[in-house]
């Protein structure tokens, strides 16, 4: 049995799917985007904890339910449900009321720093 970090990093890493499919915007754009930031990016991020986490906990549950359901498909069907999926992250994240951009600069911090993941399981814990 997993202890609840490794079960947080577990769907971290389930998300990233997620994450690397939605990120569209290129590299140099974001990097133009966090310079245009009235905040630092670690502050952005940590005033945005509590969305991210909700919409993150949406994103991983749609994802295992998407994946299954894509195995289990016919072989046509699988793109449709790619892109049914998709949508659907993409409306969880918003529902939550980030972008796909900002979801995805708050995914690779966290990611990037230990501070951010630990504040991220907390959240994560009170979304749950």
């Amino acid at each position: 049995m997993m202890n609840p970090k490794q079960s947080s990093l577990q769907l971290l890493s389930i998300a990233a799917c997620f994450a690397s499919a939605c990120l569209l915007t290129p590299v140099a754009v974001l990097h133009a985007q966090e310079g245009s930031l009235q905040s630092s990016p670690q502050e952005m991020v940590r005033k945005n904890l509590e969305p991210f986490a909700g919409a993150y906990k949406e994103v991983s549950q749609l994802s295992t339910a998407y994946e299954q359901r894509i195995i289990q498909s016919e072989p046509g069907q699988a793109d449709a449900l790619q892109q049914e999926a998709h949508q659907k992250m993409t409306q969880a994240v918003a529902n939550h009321g980030l972008s796909v951009e900002d979801y995805n600069l708050i995914f690779k911090m966290i990611q990037s720093e230990p501070d951010l993941q630990e504040e991220f399981m907390i959240a994560l814990q009170r979304a749950q």
